[in-house]
């Protein structure tokens, strides 16, 4: 899994994220799709990661402001547990200005939270046994292009700016 520690800014445009297909009068929406890699550091959990993945549909971004994306869907794999989207409070991704910011979710047993000014501030905190720790997230954007999750390397702009350069 790819680690990313850089801020993620996507920037919506209609050929961005939708893609138009002749066959039909319906257009298809494209869907963003992160994978994640929780770290813990504090706690009963130190030294065991977990992974997991979300997505949600990026029509919604304007890059304007704070945006709150309702999540569509959501898979993590904690202490055995398979969670989907039903078994969370509330999951969504976050923005600020087309900056991407991390997921803010929370479940009976554990919390993302998203950072208040970059990615790298995002963080995971969970309770197991009454016993509270805390850990780091790491999450990698992939592009979906298809309803499998086809996979598309998707690189950082600044990264692509130099490569331009």
């Amino acid at each position: 899994m790819a680690k990313i520690h850089t801020n993620q800014k996507l920037i919506p445009t209609t050929t961005a994220c939708t893609t138009i297909n002749t066959n039909t009068s319906k257009a298809k929406t494209s869907t963003i799709k992160y994978d994640f890699e929780v770290s813990p550091y504090r706690g009963e959990l130190t030294q065991k990661n977990y992974y997991g993945s979300f997505s949600f549909n990026c029509s919604e971004l304007t890059g304007n402001g704070v945006e709150l994306i309702k999540i569509d869907n959501f898979d993590f794999r904690f202490l055995g547990i398979d969670y989907g989207k039903t078994d969370l409070l509330f999951a969504e991704a976050v923005f600020r200005d087309g900056d991407f910011l991390g997921l803010t979710a929370s479940g009976a047993d554990f919390s993302f939270i998203c950072g208040f000014f970059n990615l790298s501030e995002a963080s995971f905190a969970y309770n197991v046994n009454c016993s509270f720790g805390a850990a780091n997230v790491t999450f990698s954007l992939r592009k979906v292009t298809n309803d499998n999750f086809a996979t598309v390397f998707t690189p950082e702009p600044n990264i692509l700016m130099k490569v331009l350069v």
